[in-house]
């Protein structure tokens, strides 16, 4: 394969890093290749340069083990520990990571426990299956999700506070 763009590599690095979030992989290391993945983005030189002068580990937030898997991106276009990673988890299943407040964790609990598997998918029948009586699923992040997830009803609606007012059981003074 032809090499690729700095905007692909690093595109791919943030594949790789969430794809390693949603395994449940260390935070610090999906936190440095997503730094990494930055970094490549605000590259001033060309990567081929920087790689043949073996200055990759030179770049901010790139180390050894981040360099070897940079190097491998742009010379190949993949990396087998990514190829590996995308067995594991289906493409759909990362596009539910575009719904504001939903970690790897509830990503992962909604793929395996429910079968969710893409934004394209419709919603598990809204508020009355086990994703609302899941612990993946409070009344925020509910509210949250019907607002991004193309195929849900509810957003349509307006949500009220169901919680009785702070001090409705004290007495009125006047």
């Amino acid at each position: 394969m032809a090499k690729i763009n700095p905007r692909t590599v690093a595109s791919l690095l943030k594949e790789y890093a969430q794809r390693a979030s949603m395994r449940g992989d260390n935070p610090y290391r999906i936190k440095a290749y997503l730094r990494a993945a930055d970094s490549l983005t605000a590259l001033s030189q060309p990567l081929d340069r920087i790689i043949a002068a073996g200055a990759l580990t030179n770049i901010p937030g790139i180390g050894d083990a981040i360099a070897d898997i940079v190097t491998k991106l742009y010379q190949t276009g993949t990396h087998p520990s990514l190829e590996k990673l995308r067995e594991d988890v289906p493409a759909g299943v990362m596009e539910l990571f575009a719904i504001p407040g939903l970690r790897p964790d509830k990503i992962l609990k909604l793929h395996q426990a429910l079968g969710v598997n893409s934004l394209a998918e419709p919603r598990p029948q809204q508020e009355k299956t086990a994703y609302a009586q899941s612990k993946a699923s409070a009344p925020r992040f509910r509210q949250s999700s019907c607002r991004t997830w193309p195929s849900c009803e509810a957003a349509k609606r307006n949500f009220t506070c169901t919680r009785p007012p702070l001090f409705s059981n004290m007495r009125s003074y006047r």
